[in-house]
């Protein structure tokens, strides 16, 4: 027999709430981890996307990118602001640097919750490449490889 009732209710009393708050920071985290790997994603189209955009109908890849954006980003970004994108071009190498914040009030101000939430950004780069020239010349290539080992088995 005990002399002390009640241990089981203080001790859940403790526990409960760190594991509710363990949980609730898990989702937390899991939205910050959503909105990186989101716009790593749209950063990389975008920049792939300008790369082989018509310049003469768009002009610069910044003009792409800027005319793009929304329609790229949609509104895949919950829980955070809608993201910017900035656009650097040298040469035949694109690169869109992407960039946004999440500030949720979740959890007050416990004690791992960031104060003034969290920034994070993504680039993706690519390179101007004359796609239909490539493809032609392979196939040239590939043609003239068949035709060279037809004319050997032939001897």
């Amino acid at each position: 027999m005990r002399r002390f009732k009640g241990y089981m209710t203080l001790e859940a009393s403790f526990i409960v709430p760190m594991i509710i708050c363990v949980f609730a920071l898990l989702i937390y985290f899991s939205y910050y981890l959503y909105g990186r790997c989101v716009l790593s994603q749209d950063s990389y189209i975008l920049a792939f996307r300008a790369s082989i955009a018509d310049e003469e109908v768009y002009g610069s890849a910044a003009d792409y990118v800027s005319s793009k954006a929304s329609l790229v980003a949609g509104k895949k970004y919950f829980g955070s602001s809608f993201p910017g994108f900035e656009t650097t071009a040298d040469g035949k190498k694109i690169r869109v640097h992407g960039h946004s914040e999440a500030k949720h009030s979740a959890m007050g101000r416990y004690f791992l919750k960031p104060q003034s939430g969290w920034e994070y950004e993504a680039a993706g780069r690519a390179e101007r490449f004359e796609y239909v020239k490539h493809i032609r010349r392979l196939t040239r290539l590939r043609d003239i490889g068949k035709e060279i080992m037809d004319n050997i088995g032939e001897d």
